[in-house]
């Protein structure tokens, strides 16, 4: 009986993920870019958060004001949804439609006050100047590229999937949950305390000077300059080391 149940239950499985990936690819119609650059100007509000979903590089500027200009061919910018919700400008592709960029489509957004970024697929976040906030937090999944500046009292740090973060500045407080191939370059960002919790085959370089907490699992790896003192746990391949 259960060789028979078994015998019907994986071309039904099969049959159900073939329709349904076949509806995906009928529901979301292919835009392919023009291959004419052009920059839009939008208003949204006021935020302090970014969130991305899809492949868009976003360059941020330290201001008073909030401005956002997306360049990008001109007949996909209809399909580049910018939305608030709450303080978090939300940044994707409207739904139904899968645009094709002759290039990378970049969006340049300005803001005062640094709280959240958060991203998944592809893309990244460049600082262009010193970006100051309280606490901040990243979440970070997919393939996410990051080249940030920051002065802060505390960060967070969620990263996973095969995301690159290269941070520099000041932040006292630092905590960094790392999982997957991800890693983190942050030996140009100066700090007091770290906790670090790494899996897989994540990375982390660091610049701690008090106090590091460590939790590495799988072939992670550490490299921390200072002299801070260290609470260590690790298992299997695992690796902590001090550069100069």
């Amino acid at each position: 009986m259960k060789t028979l149940r078994l015998n019907w239950v994986l071309p039904v499985a099969l049959l159900l993920f073939t329709i349904t990936a076949s509806a995906f690819n009928v529901l979301n119609e292919k835009v392919k870019g023009s291959g004419n650059i052009k920059s839009e100007a939008r208003t949204e509000g006021p935020f302090r958060s970014i969130s991305t979903s899809g492949s868009y590089n976003v360059y941020i500027t330290p201001g008073a004001k909030n401005d956002i200009r997306i360049e990008a061919d001109d007949n996909l910018l209809p399909y580049i949804e910018t939305k608030l919700r709450g303080n978090d400008l939300e940044i994707g592709t409207k739904r139904g439609y899968d645009i094709k960029p002759s290039k990378t489509i970049n969006i340049y957004v300005t803001l005062d006050q640094l709280e959240e970024l958060n991203s998944s697929g592809s893309g990244g976040f460049y600082s262009k100047g010193k970006l100051k906030g309280n606490s901040v937090k990243f979440s970070f999944s997919g393939s996410t590229n990051t080249e940030l500046e920051l002065d802060a009292s505390n960060l967070a740090v969620e990263v996973s999937g095969s995301s690159h973060l290269n941070l520099k500045g000041h932040i006292p407080s630092t905590k960094y949950e790392i999982s997957g191939t991800a890693d983190v370059e942050a030996l140009e960002l100066q700090s007091s305390d770290a906790k670090v919790s790494i899996s897989g085959t994540g990375k982390l370089d660091i610049a701690v000077e008090k106090k590091l907490d460590v939790s590495v699992a799988g072939m992670g790896k550490i490299r921390y300059k200072g002299s801070p003192v260290i609470n260590q746990s690790s298992s299997g391949m695992a690796k902590i080391t001090k550069v100069d």
